[in-house]
């Protein structure tokens, strides 16, 4: 009888997140690559991991060497993004998560500053990754992927991205409004 590669991996890692060593409820656990398919990571139990969803999504496609410097990053124990919300008073579980609201970000260019704003050093340092990076953004957001294009050349225009051979050299970002 074959175990799907979630149970497996929680198995392995007695119920525990890969990364923070916290217990991992199978209905908030995702499947982490270590290194990313994008990167020519493979789908074995060599390259995946189980981690909260949050951590997943926060990693993208991440190269493992920029994982590793979020992680190197963290003063301490590492620090599960789903665990840095607030705590609330009862044990309840945390809600599902929603879509952000239009409001939150009212332009695409809005919605990739704040997702940008949000990884901290954690950003992508090619012109490729970050096209990625930014359509995931949109649609995360609502927004059409097919827009990555423009806002690319909205970053560049207004200057919030350095480029040089097609390595940004630099974020100059906006501080957050409001």
């Amino acid at each position: 009888m074959s175990t799907k590669p979630l149970d497996r991996l929680l198995f392995a890692q007695g119920g525990d997140c890969f990364f923070c060593r916290q217990p991992l409820p199978r209905e908030q656990a995702s499947i982490e690559h270590l290194v990313a398919t994008t990167h020519g990571g493979k789908d074995n139990d060599e390259n995946l991991v189980a981690c909260c969803q949050a951590l997943n999504t926060l990693f993208g496609r991440m190269s493992l060497k920029e994982k590793l410097a979020v992680i190197l990053r963290q003063k301490g124990a590492f620090q599960c993004p789903a665990r840095l919300a607030p705590a609330t008073a009862s044990a309840a579980p945390p809600p599902a998560p929603q879509p952000a609201a239009p409001a939150c970000a009212a332009t695409p260019l809005q919605a990739v500053l704040a997702g940008l704003r949000k990884r901290g050093n954690a950003r992508p340092r090619t012109l490729d990754a970050l096209a990625a990076l930014v359509a995931d953004l949109l649609e995360q957001n609502g927004f059409a992927a097919r827009e990555a294009k423009d806002v690319l050349a909205r970053l560049r225009g207004q200057h919030y991205i350095e480029v040089q051979d097609r390595r940004i050299t630099a974020y100059l970002l906006p501080p957050r409004q409001g």
